[in-house]
């Protein structure tokens, strides 16, 4: 058995579009989704981490879910069977309630910021220390992770606090309780599925390299 801490949906891409949040069960926050995997913005679906963690497995079964719920929303042909469809949403409970199950049997403990000596590296982008944080929140003080990001850059690196943002607020916190809210991530560029199939060669298409 294998137990993770730290694991939290990616919901860059979601935020600005509008989407509603909810609990995800293990102290996280995930896109609010129904049976179908849709968010509360029409013609939007969420499936995998964005709904939650729970693993590959559960991944597939929502995304399996989220498929038919847009054939079925565009009246479009190739939907599978009532069956099929009500044995991949058991699927999804199932999954679902096994990593709620482990999230409650292994919770994240309340005290870990207490393990993190000052010399722990926080931010790995920009090299911030769990010393420089604890320092804008005692010192300044810096109420949450934003204003921790000001300071200190924690945050400001290659992967814009994707990786350190909950632990920054976590870390800046300390004693309250509000849940991470990640930053809107304005600028993005929409991608098709047609755009991502044709910008792989298949094994007909690639040419040939010269022998050496």
């Amino acid at each position: 058995m294998g137990v993770g801490w730290g694991f939290v949906p990616q919901l860059d891409l979601l935020l600005p579009l509008g989407c509603d949040l909810a609990d995800a069960g293990d102290g996280t926050t995930a896109a609010a989704v129904d049976t179908g995997q849709r968010t509360t913005v029409p013609g939007l679906y969420a499936a995998g981490e964005t709904s939650g963690v729970g693993g590959a497995a559960l991944a597939l079964s929502e995304g399996r879910v989220a498929a038919v719920s847009v054939l079925t929303d565009l009246s479009a042909p190739g939907r599978p069977g009532a069956r099929a469809l009500a044995a991949e949403r058991r699927s999804v409970a199932r999954h679902r309630a096994f990593a709620r199950a482990m999230a409650k049997a292994h919770p994240v403990p309340r005290d870990w910021p207490a393990w993190l000596t000052d010399d722990t590296t926080v931010c790995r982008c920009e090299e911030v220390t769990a010393g420089a944080v604890r320092a804008a929140r005692d010192d300044c003080p810096a109420t949450d992770h934003r204003q921790v990001k000001q300071l200190t850059r924690a945050g400001m690196g290659w992967c814009q606090g994707r990786m350190c943002g909950p632990a920054v607020h976590c870390l800046a916190a300390a004693a309250r309780t509000e849940p991470y809210t990640p930053a809107e991530r304005l600028i993005a560029t929409p991608v098709t599925l047609g755009a991502l199939a044709d910008s792989v060669d298949s094994p007909t298409d690639a040419t040939p390299s010269e022998p050496t």
